[in-house]
């Protein structure tokens, strides 16, 4: 078994994309899909306008969800003590570079402690994602064989 991806479900597919292309990842694949499939693999129920955008980062697969048919609520902010996904965290080369990326393309800095290894940033649609150094990472990358 491996991961094929996360889905992140977004209301401005546009502006999600940006931002995280601005943080190095790079479109591998756009879609729509067609509502009687959407409806039989999702249960909902027709209109339901699913269009989706992956994006990828080495061998990490983002997918950026919208469905025009169920506008996604306003909702309180997710922080780091909701149940569920809290955040996701990229390992980058630079963090004060990533940083100016995020903000340029909307994101937003949460906490930045001292040191400059890692932080704590929002997308422009409120995601949480840390940003750690490379060198930092709690579980270094595989090596391919």
């Amino acid at each position: 078994m491996s991961v094929s991806h996360v889905g992140l479900r977004v209301r401005d597919l546009e502006k999600s994309q940006q931002f995280y292309e601005a943080l190095g990842f790079v479109q591998a694949n756009r879609l729509t899909v067609p509502d009687k499939v959407a409806g039989g693999l999702l249960g909902l129920a027709e209109p339901i306008g699913f269009e989706a955008v992956y994006l990828r980062k080495d061998d990490f697969v983002l997918q950026l969800l919208t469905f025009s048919g169920y506008p996604a609520p306003e909702e309180a902010e997710r922080n780091m003590t909701n149940a569920g996904l809290t955040h996701l965290s990229l390992a980058v080369d630079d963090v004060a570079a990533t940083i100016a990326a995020a903000r340029d393309s909307g994101g937003t800095v949460v906490a930045e402690p001292p040191g400059g290894y890692a932080c704590m940033i929002r997308d422009p649609e409120g995601q949480l994602i840390e940003l750690i150094h490379a060198s930092v990472r709690p579980v270094p990358p595989q090596q391919k064989t």
